[in-house]
């Protein structure tokens, strides 16, 4: 009986560490958020981007204006039919004014074309930012699938296994296996090396080891850590 419960635990515990080991396996959710990250970047760039040449767009129209404003005037000044001195002179701030108005305007669009290489430079280093998320996360989703099916796998078969196992062991003595197994964290049968308890590594009584030797399924508890001892060897 016990060389069966050793059996089952040592099933039990290869099941643990597949199904830890399945838990375990990245399914690509920390590098979805990278890709995220690095789209929305992307998206925050063009947004910007956007805005700028709208502004510059306005910009252009708005120097556009004022030129042919003061080509007006320039035209009217040198028609030959203002002749007026004050009426002169106020045309020739007005153009002034003007001058100085373009000139502002246009430091401001230089400006926003050096913002817009800028950005333009941001969007290529984003752009391959976010490539080589997308090709991580490819990479990591096609190892989930293999690993997840190879360990859904080999889950399986222990599972098998167990069953079939726990079929030939006595429905009482299981579940008492079941209880020590879910109470002492997955350690329910553990051998006697030296005359060592092999879950708390006390020493077993020799009374209790000589039997133990003498009858190899005979079941027993230690009495350091209340699991169940089996004898593989002599000690």
């Amino acid at each position: 009986m016990t060389s069966r419960l050793y059996d089952l635990q040592q099933l039990d515990t290869a099941l643990a560490a597949a199904l830890a080991r399945r838990r375990g396996l990245d399914d690509g959710t920390a590098q979805r958020d990278i890709v995220a990250a690095a789209t929305a970047r992307l998206e925050d760039i063009a947004r910007e981007t956007a805005t700028l040449h709208g502004r510059q767009r306005t910009l252009e129209m708005e120097i556009q204006s004022l030129r042919a404003k003061r080509i007006k005037i320039e035209r009217e000044m040198y028609s030959g039919r203002v002749g007026n001195p004050k009426e002169l002179t106020a045309m020739q701030e007005d153009v002034a004014a003007i001058g100085r108005h373009i000139a502002k305007l246009e430091d401001e669009e230089l400006n926003l074309m050096e913002q817009l290489e800028g950005l333009e430079a941001d969007r290529r280093a984003a752009e391959q930012e976010r490539d080589a998320a997308d090709a991580e996360l490819e990479r990591i989703v096609q190892a989930f699938a293999r690993d997840s099916a190879a360990a859904d796998a080999e889950i399986a078969t222990l599972t098998a296994r167990r069953q079939a196992l726990a079929a030939e062991i006595d429905e009482d003595v299981l579940r008492r296996y079941d209880r020590l197994l879910e109470k002492k964290g997955g350690l329910a049968v553990v051998a006697v090396t030296g005359g060592v308890c092999g879950g708390c590594h006390v020493m077993i009584p020799q009374r209790l080891l000589s039997r133990l030797e003498r009858d190899r399924e005979m079941i027993a508890t230690c009495d350091g850590c209340g699991r169940m001892l089996v004898v593989l060897a002599d000690t």
